[in-house]
C-alpha cells in the first residue's frame, strides 16, 4: 500500500467501524495480511466484499494507516495551492481536502504562512514522523538539474508566480519553466492546472513553454491553411496582425501570436498577402 497515493485494493470484510481492506492478491488465510480501515463513513451502499476500490491511503491523528474515498488536492509529490486554516504550535495546518489537514511545519516555510490566505506547498512523505507533511520551500524539491521533458513534449503547468517577461510555472511536478507574455491568451489563472507544451529547454535546463503546440516543419502548413481559409470567410482581410494582442489574434484564428506571426510571414514571402498597419489582407492575381 502506496502511502500518500491512490491504491486500489480489495474489500476483505464488514466491521461495525467500516470495512476491512487488502491488497488485490493477497493471500486471505496468511497470518501476515495487512489491512487497513476504510472508516464506516465513507461506505456506500454498492461496496460489497471481494469488490476493488479505489482509495487514498495516509495516517490519521494516532499515527494508524487509515484509508479513504475523498480525494485530496494533491498527493505525495505533487505541488498545489491550499489554503492556511489555522496555526498551532508546530506550524499551520492546511486544507486539502480531507477530513484531516495536512501540517505545514515552521522548518518548511520559507516564508511565514497566513491563516486565511493560500499558500503554494508540495506535499512530501517526512521521514521523521512517518507522516505526510507539506513544505512551501519548493526549490527544495522542484528542480532544473535532470530535466525530464523535450521540446515538443505535452506537459501540466501549474502557474505560480507572474513576472516582468511572463509567468512562472511548475512543470508535472518536477521543474521550473516560464510562460512569457507573448505566449499569453485566453485565460491563464494562477494555481489551476493547465495542459502545456514544451517549446524549448535551454542548455541551462531552463524550460520555455507554450500553451500551443510549437510549430515544426512539418505541421507549419497548417497554421498557413488556417489563415487563409480565415481570410477567404472574411472576403479576404482580417483585422489582426503583429501589432494586436494575443488575445485579439487567438479569438480570430485560434492560435498564439507567435505562430500567427510565422504563418504571416511565410505566406508575405510566398506572396498570398499583405501585411498592413492594421490587418491582413489576400494578394488579389
Amino acid at each position: 500500500m502506496q502511502l500518500g497515493d491512490y491504491n486500489t485494493l480489495k474489500i476483505n470484510r464488514r466491521t461495525e467501524h467500516g470495512l476491512y481492506l487488502c491488497d488485490v492478491d493477497a493471500d486471505l488465510q496468511s497470518e501476515d495480511l495487512q489491512e487497513i480501515l476504510l472508516p464506516k463513513k465513507f461506505i456506500t451502499e454498492d461496496m460489497e466484499e471481494g469488490n476493488d476500490l479505489e482509495v487514498f491511503v495516509y495516517r490519521d491523528s494516532e499515527d494508524r494507516p487509515v484509508a479513504t474515498t475523498q480525494r485530496p488536492i494533491a498527493k505525495a509529490g505533487e505541488v498545489a495551492f491550499m489554503k492556511v486554516k489555522e496555526e498551532t504550535n508546530a506550524g499551520m495546518f492546511l486544507d486539502w481536502g480531507l477530513d484531516k489537514d495536512l501540517l505545514l511545519p515552521f522548518s518548511e516555510q520559507k516564508v511565514r504562512a497566513e491563516v486565511g490566505r493560500y499558500a503554494l506547498v508540495y506535499v512530501y512523505f517526512d521521514q521523521g514522523s512517518h507522516r505526510l507533511a507539506a513544505s512551501s520551500n519548493i526549490n527544495k524539491f522542484i528542480k532544473n538539474r535532470e530535466v525530464t521533458v523535450a521540446e515538443g513534449d505535452e506537459v501540466t503547468i501549474l502557474p505560480a508566480d507572474k513576472n516582468e517577461i511572463g509567468i512562472r510555472c511548475i512543470v508535472n511536478n518536477k521543474h521550473w519553466g516560464i510562460l512569457y507574455n507573448n505566449e499569453i491568451f485566453g485565460e491563464v489563472k494562477k494555481g489551476r492546472l493547465i495542459t502545456a507544451y514544451v517549446r524549448k529547454v535551454r542548455e541551462d535546463g531552463k524550460i520555455d513553454l507554450s500553451i500551443n503546440k510549437p510549430v515544426f516543419i512539418e505541421n507549419a502548413d497548417d497554421y498557413k491553411g488556417t489563415i487563409m481559409h480565415k481570410l477567404q470567410e472574411a472576403n479576404g482581410r482580417l483585422n489582426v496582425c503583429d501589432r494586436s494582442t494575443p488575445e485579439a489574434i487567438y479569438a480570430a484564428v485560434g492560435m498564439s501570436k507567435k505562430n500567427f506571426k510565422k504563418a504571416c510571414g511565410m505566406l508575405f514571402k510566398e506572396g498570398k498577402i499583405n501585411i498592413l498597419g492594421d490587418g491582413i489582407v489576400l494578394k488579389r492575381k
